[in-house]
C-alpha cells in the first residue's frame, strides 16, 4: 500500500490477529497470530521509489528501566506526570504522559517486532548504558548526533534480542516535544506521536487530560533517525561490534556442524573439503543438522540479511551396505528447519530435521556425509567477560 503522510494508520482489528492497513482511501489486511486486539503499529514511508508502507511496533522502555530525573534515577513505572527528566540538552523538562502496556508471554513468544533488545553495560560506549537497558525494537538510541533503532543495532553478542518472556510490561515517556532523555545512562529517545497511541493500554487519560489536543498527526523528530544500509548506519554497527570484541567476544567461521541422532550428539569422524563424515551404528530414529547459527545483519554491519543461518547445504549422502542415496537441495523431503531451496544451495537455520521416511530405508551401520559450501557467515562465540 502506498504510504500517506498522517493518514496511513495499521491496527489489530479482532482476535484473530487481523491487521487492518488504511491510508484514507484504501484498506489492506493480513494476519499476524499471536497479537492482542487492539495493538496499533508505527506507519512510516517504506524509502523506496514505490513509497510503500512501513510497519513498526513504537518505542518503549521496559519495566525496571532507571530514567535520571531531578531527584536522581527513578524506575519508570514510578514516575507520574510532571515529574522532571533530564535531557540530552542538560535541561529539565516536565512529563506530559507516560503510556504503558502489556503482554502474556505466551502470546508474542518468537514475535521479533515486539520482543525486548538488551543492550548490554558499556556496548555503545564508555558507561553506555551504565546497566543492561531493556527496550522495544524500535526504540531510538542517541548516537553520535543520531538516533537509531534498537534492533539496528543487535550484534548477539553486547546488543541481542531475547527469544521469550514470561511478561512483558512497555512503557513510553512523552515530553512536550520528541527529545532525548538518559535511561540506564545511555541517551534514549522520548515517545513521538506517530498516529499510534491508542497502542497503549491507557490511551484514553489522554484524550481526558488533553481534550484540546487534535488526534493523529505526526510530530518532528528531535534528530535524525537513520535507516538501515546507510553508510552512517554501517559505520556505528562497525563501531559497536568492533567494541564488543574488547571485552572477549568473538566471531567465528566455524559452523560446528554435528549430528543430533536420538537426543545424542555425535561429533564428525572426519571433515574434508566441506564435507562432514558421520559412522552409527544404526539408522537413528530420529536425527538433526545441528549448527551454530547466525543472522548475517548482526555480524556483518554491511549485511541486511536478517534470516538465521546455520550451513550452507550443498548435498546429503546416506550410505549402507546397500544402499547410497543423495539428497540434493531442491530435494521436496528437506522441510523441517531448512529455508527454500536456491538452485544450488539451501540454508538451514541451525537445525535441520533428515526426513525420517529417508532414514527409514536403512539398515545396520550407516554412513552419512553433509556437503556445504563455504559461506561469509560469522557465528558468535561464548564471550570472556561481559560488556
Amino acid at each position: 500500500m502506498t504510504y500517506v503522510s498522517g493518514d496511513t494508520t495499521a491496527t489489530i482489528v479482532d482476535t484473530n490477529g487481523t491487521l487492518q492497513v488504511t491510508n484514507g482511501t484504501s484498506t489492506d489486511t493480513l494476519t499476524l497470530a499471536g497479537v492482542p486486539e487492539g495493538e496499533q503499529f508505527v506507519t512510516a514511508d517504506d524509502g523506496t521509489s514505490n513509497h510503500g508502507t512501513l510497519i513498526e511496533e513504537a518505542p518503549c522502555y521496559c519495566r525496571g528501566t532507571l530514567i535520571l530525573t531531578e531527584r536522581g534515577e527513578v524506575p519508570v513505572e514510578e514516575l507520574v506526570i510532571g515529574d522532571l527528566v533530564m535531557t540530552k540538552s542538560g535541561w529539565l523538562r516536565p512529563i506530559k504522559w507516560i503510556g504503558h502496556r502489556g503482554y502474556d508471554g505466551r502470546f508474542i513468544r518468537g514475535k521479533r517486532e515486539m520482543l525486548p533488545i538488551i543492550v548490554s553495560a558499556g556496548a555503545l560506549g564508555d558507561g553506555i548504558p551504565m546497566r543492561d537497558l531493556w527496550v522495544s525494537p524500535e526504540h531510538a538510541l542517541w548516537v553520535e548526533g543520531t538516533l537509531v533503532a534498537a534492533k539496528l543495532l543487535v550484534n548477539g553478542m553486547t546488543v541481542t534480542q531475547v527469544d521469550a518472556v514470561e511478561r512483558l510490561e512497555y512503557f513510553h515517556i512523552e515530553l512536550d516535544s520528541h527529545d532525548v532523555i538518559f535511561a540506564e545512562g545511555a541517551p534514549a529517545e522520548t515517545y513521538i506521536e506517530c498516529n499510534n497511541r491508542l497502542m497503549f493500554h491507557n490511551a484514553a487519560e489522554f484524550a481526558a487530560l488533553y481534550s484540546e489536543r487534535q488526534p493523529g498527526g505526526i510530530h518532528q523528530s528531535c534528530a535524525p533517525r537513520l535507516s538501515e544500509g546507510t553508510a552512517t548506519a554501517i559505520a556505528i554497527r562497525e563501531r559497536i561490534l568492533t567494541r564488543a570484541a574488547l571485552f572477549g567476544h568473538q566471531v567465528t567461521d566455524d559452523p560446528g556442524l554435528h549430528l543430533v541422532a536420538d537426543g545424542v550428539a555425535l561429533e564428525p569422524v572426519a571433515i574434508e573439503d566441506g564435507i562432514y563424515r558421520f559412522a552409527l551404528e544404526r539408522p537413528p530414529g530420529e536425527a538433526w543438522l545441528a549448527s551454530r547459527s547466525a543472522v548475517p545483519a548482526e555480524t556483518d554491519a554491511t549485511s541486511t540479511d536478517r534470516r538465521r543461518l546455520g550451513v550452507c547445504l550443498r548435498r546429503i549422502t546416506l550410505r549402507d551396505a546397500d544402499l547410497s542415496l543423495d539428497l540434493v537441495p531442491e530435494h521436496h523431503l528437506l522441510r523441517h528447519g531448512f529455508y527454500d531451496s536456491e538452485g544450488e544451495h539451501r540454508w538451514t537455520g541451525g537445525k535441520a530435521q533428515l526426513p525420517a521416511n529417508i532414514v527409514d530405508l536403512f539398515a545396520g551401520p550407516l554412513d552419512i556425509e553433509i556437503a556445504v559450501w563455504p559461506s561469509q557467515v560469522r557465528y558468535p562465540q561464548t564471550t570472556a567477560q561481559s560488556a
